[in-house]
């Protein structure tokens, strides 16, 4: 029944609870990472004097505070791409709405578009800070032939030793 409720959302009220979502997931991560803190603390405490259960204490604490923010970074990378894809869907419904008025000038078509599109450009730098994205350059098959070929522009391995 969740599920047809879910599927019976606007995209406004789906925004609205996804926006809820990343705030509890920020208030989580943050939480976890004050744990983390803690076990940290607790393991820099250890001194010599200190026991073996006391280090393993210390380690299960720490183990256990990283799992938590493992999840709770999880959980907010989650509803931030839900968070996102809910405003482009919100911004296409409005330039859907533009599109249908043949009687709007391009200048008002714009300016109402305008005003739509800050949530989805806040949503998505908000996807992009927590979003490493890495950029991979190939390099062209006729450099990598080359590389393979030596100094003089012969390939190493057709050379024979006399």
């Amino acid at each position: 029944m969740g599920l047809t409720l879910a599927a019976c959302q606007s995209p406004a009220d789906k925004a609205v609870d996804d926006e809820l979502k990343v705030a509890a997931g920020v208030e989580a991560v943050c939480a976890a990472r004050s744990d983390v803190d803690a076990a940290v603390a607790s393991v820099a405490a250890l001194t010599p004097e200190s026991t073996v259960g006391d280090a393993e204490q210390a380690g299960e604490k720490l183990r256990a505070a990283l799992a938590k923010l493992d999840g709770a970074e999880g959980e907010l990378s989650k509803a931030e791409v839900k968070e996102y894809r809910d405003q482009v869907a919100l911004f296409q419904e409005e330039v859907e709405k533009v599109r249908k008025d043949k009687s709007l000038t391009l200048k008002e078509a714009s300016e109402q578009l305008q005003g739509k599109v800050a949530p989805l450009v806040v949503a998505r730098a908000q996807l992009a800070s927590a979003t490493v994205c890495v950029e991979i350059d190939e390099e062209p098959t006729a450099n990598k032939k080359a590389d393979a070929d030596g100094p003089d522009g012969t390939n190493d391995t057709d050379k024979t030793d006399n």
